[in-house]
């Protein structure tokens, strides 16, 4: 089987059978089928490439984008030809993968009707593979203090406490801590160099929290500024299956199917954004300050 799997195609249909199962480690997969570290991240950013909706739900683990299945995959040509000689040797790797890339096959072929499926899902930046990220990641298991020199606004280096490697809306960035307890975020593609420091930490936030609490980059450990907002019964729908704002909470159904709700944000340039986005069906009641702030936007 190993030797098998340094065989491209058949290891690129091995690892869609398996992503297709569920997410999976790359660190645990490396040890299954004998091949580097790197060559699998090779592997699944030429997935990425094809249009399969690939993302990281942490670092060293790759997944289909939720709801994504192969059988309901919409397929363009160049993923459709490579689909076709894919499935030349799927034979013996279970039943169900093969039956799933024959029915593509057979779209393909016969195009007679278009699928009923298409997910659209956010494209962005493709991690940043490298000596940089690779140090970032180890210090990250490790829990070893890193001298970050970033070439941002700011160009300077701070002396942190790495703690994720985080994808939001399409780029990469470092989560980090300070020494007083201040969280900072790093586009990973400009960082210039990343040293151990052969310091070792402890005490961490709940980072994953944070981060699914967030709704964009802008998250922070405290979220001061409570908001109030009133939503149209037009676009009510849509808030009552979906949170567009960290710690969104219907707070009244009004007479008329609109809603007020509320939410925890860490400053107004967190939540304007999605406000803005949603005029005129959304009014800010509270506070005051941040109602005057989209009212001058407007203008």
């Amino acid at each position: 089987m190993q030797k098998e799997m340094h065989n491209k195609i058949t290891r690129l249909l091995y690892e869609l059978n398996a992503l297709d199962k569920g997410a999976i480690c790359l660190a645990d997969m490396t040890a299954e089928i004998g091949i580097s570290l790197r060559t699998l991240q090779r592997d699944m950013r030429d997935i990425q490439d094809a249009d399969f909706p690939l993302y990281c739900p942490t670092p060293g683990e790759y997944a289909f984008v939720e709801g994504f299945s192969l059988e309901k995959m919409k397929i363009s040509d160049k993923e459709a030809s490579l689909l076709i000689v894919m499935h030349e040797v799927t034979s013996s790797l279970g039943a169900n993968f093969n039956d799933s890339y024959t029915l593509l096959k057979k779209r393909l072929i016969e195009d007679t009707k278009e699928s009923p499926f298409f997910i659209k899902f956010t494209t962005g930046e493709i991690f940043p593979e490298g000596s940089i990220s690779k140090t970032i990641s180890q210090c990250i298991q490790d829990k070893e203090e890193i001298s970050i020199c970033y070439a941002g606004r700011k160009r300077a280096c701070y002396p942190v406490r790495p703690l994720k490697l985080i994808w939001i809306e399409g780029f990469w960035y470092l989560l980090s801590l300070t020494n007083d307890n201040k969280l900072l975020k790093f586009r990973l593609n400009k960082i210039n160099s990343a040293k151990p420091l052969g310091k070792y930490f402890t005490n961490t936030p709940d980072t994953e929290n944070l981060i699914r609490q967030g709704t964009n980059i802008w998250f922070d450990t405290q979220r001061p500024l409570k908001v109030i907002l009133e939503v149209s019964p037009q676009v009510s729908k849509y808030f009552q299956v979906r949170d567009y704002f960290p710690l969104q909470k219907i707070e009244k159904v009004l007479p008329n199917g609109g809603l007020i709700i509320s939410c925890q944000a860490v400053n107004a340039q967190e939540i304007t954004p999605t406000i803005l986005h949603w005029i005129p069906d959304i009014k800010v009641q509270e506070p005051a300050f941040l109602q005057k702030n989209i009212q001058n936007v407007l203008k």
